[in-house]
């Protein structure tokens, strides 16, 4: 008996240090802190920033981030339905935020006790907080962003002579459409066929050189567009539209039907200025055209579409500020010469439905917002909660982690004081200026249903009209009744 009890014994010891090294291997996942990025424009410094964190702080950190261009959404959900859910996880405005605030996946920064956090949530400016009725708080911006035509002053100097560059950028920023749309096509007949002509900017006359020179050589076409990339006109694009009808993302989360048909003005001017923006393409091997290659990723990718522009084959790219990194690998010299030019669109007065805003400020204005949001996951445990608060923390009071959001990410913190910041790239630089002189814009697209923009609106546009060579009025017709009725159907 009693060696049957010591033999039982050393089986239940065996079997509880079996179990327990078991949970101990499983507990050990091989880091304590994963980190969800969206942003997939700065993967490699985002995992080398996690490293540099994990040297300071001994805290191992799992990173992962989507494909530049790529839809994050599917991706999330499938890691937040995981064992092992991200602790920080990125949200793209009030439309995601819905998602994850019904599924009971974001801390409110509100219910935080921790001093360290409670401090820095406390200090982001209301107007960039991400919140579902104006109480709540549920992530950190990334940073501000902005985004427009972007050109390269050595361009201009080449087009125009070096001494009218600063006064040729002035002029085009508070240019009416008309003009900017003249501009256009007399670009795009001096460089197809070498024609001379004045154009005019605000009313001044700014007159082409007699033949082209240095980077203007290089020419093949007026815009470097992405054409692959649904997001570019079926978010950015239309959001300039969006503006005209409402002011922040809030107003068209809550748009009623009614609403939304007051979007119908605006939206035919944005067909108007997108048919205007693909007409006249630059591409890799010469003048493009709107067809079946134009929204082939192998020719008008993301990628395809900076190098056109890094290349000199095109004066505009509409882009934004994260662009930076891509356009300096490519052409480094390049990317400290860059400014932001606004998104202009035919609109009539009527079209204009928020208080206080005219054609003149819209079409001379750039949206700058929060792009993306860090948020605290609620469903991983309290510790993991407290790593998630203590790295939030780090990463934008800390020497090291501003050091990567200014240098490494090329980002401009979202409480940078525009007044007294300066940046080490051009377009971030650029978009201080536009909130210095307070000619911005909101990104109201965000509020309006989550798939709509991109995935709906953007889509038919790739598939029905990028792929057609000339557009009519029906078309222009066409673009705005969808864009319309499926808001209110998705609603």
């Amino acid at each position: 008996m009693r060696k049957r009890i010591v033999v039982l014994l050393i089986v239940l010891i065996t079997v509880s240090l079996s179990a327990f090294a078991g949970a101990q291997a499983e507990a050990d996942k091989g880091y304590d802190l994963y980190i969800y990025n969206s942003k997939g424009e700065n993967a490699a410094q985002f995992a080398e920033m996690a490293k540099a964190y994990e040297a300071e702080t001994g805290v191992r950190v799992r990173t992962f981030s989507i494909g530049s261009g790529q839809d994050h959404m599917e991706t999330l959900r499938a890691e937040m339905n995981s064992r092992n859910k991200p602790s920080i996880f990125s949200i793209q405005g009030v439309k995601e935020l819905i998602e994850w605030y019904q599924g009971g996946f974001v801390v409110d920064f509100n219910s935080i006790t921790d001093a360290s956090f409670k401090a820095l949530a406390n200090n982001i400016s209301p107007s960039l907080r991400l919140t579902n009725d104006g109480k709540t708080s549920f992530g950190v911006p990334y940073n501000v962003e902005g985004y427009g035509y972007i050109v390269d002053r050595q361009m201009i100097a080449d087009l125009f002579g070096g001494a009218s560059v600063d006064a040729f950028i002035a002029d085009a920023k508070i240019a009416t459409y008309a003009e900017w749309e003249a501009l256009v096509k007399a670009l795009d007949a001096y460089i197809k066929r070498n024609v001379q002509a004045t154009v005019k900017l605000n009313g001044k006359a700014y007159v082409l050189a007699t033949a082209k020179t240095g980077l203007a050589k290089n020419l093949n076409g007026v815009f470097a567009v992405m054409g692959a990339e649904k997001w570019t006109y079926g978010d950015h694009f239309i959001n300039v539209a969006v503006n005209a009808v409402f002011a922040n993302p809030n107003a068209a989360a809550n748009a009623t039907d009614a609403d939304v048909e007051q979007l119908r003005g605006a939206f035919l001017a944005y067909a108007k200025a997108l048919d205007l923006k693909t007409s006249y393409l630059a591409g890799l091997r010469g003048a493009a055209t709107r067809g079946q290659d134009f929204v082939s990723s192998a020719n008008f990718g993301y990628d395809q579409a900076v190098q056109i522009f890094a290349d000199n084959k095109a004066v505009f790219f509409k882009q934004g500020n994260w662009a930076y990194g891509n356009i300096a690998g490519v052409n480094a010299a390049q990317a400290e010469r860059l400014e932001f030019l606004p998104v202009k669109m035919p609109f009539e007065s009527a079209d204009i439905k928020v208080a206080g805003l005219t054609v003149a400020k819209l079409n001379s204005s750039i949206p700058v917002f929060v792009p993306n949001y860090y948020a605290i996951n609620n469903q991983v445990p309290a510790a993991e909660q407290k790593l998630a608060m203590d790295f939030l923390v780090w990463l934008n009071t800390s020497a090291t982690g501003k050091k990567y959001i200014v240098e490494e990410f090329n980002f401009i913190p979202y409480n940078a004081d525009p007044a007294t910041t300066t940046l080490p790239n051009s377009l971030g630089n650029s978009i201080l200026d536009y909130i210095k002189a307070g000619t911005i814009i909101a990104a109201p697209y965000h509020g309006a249903p989550a798939t709509w923009s991109g995935d709906v609106v953007g889509l038919r546009l790739m598939e029905r009209y990028l792929t057609k060579p000339n557009w009519t009025a029906q078309d222009y017709k066409d673009i705005v009744d969808y864009a319309v009725q499926n808001w209110q159907s998705l609603n």
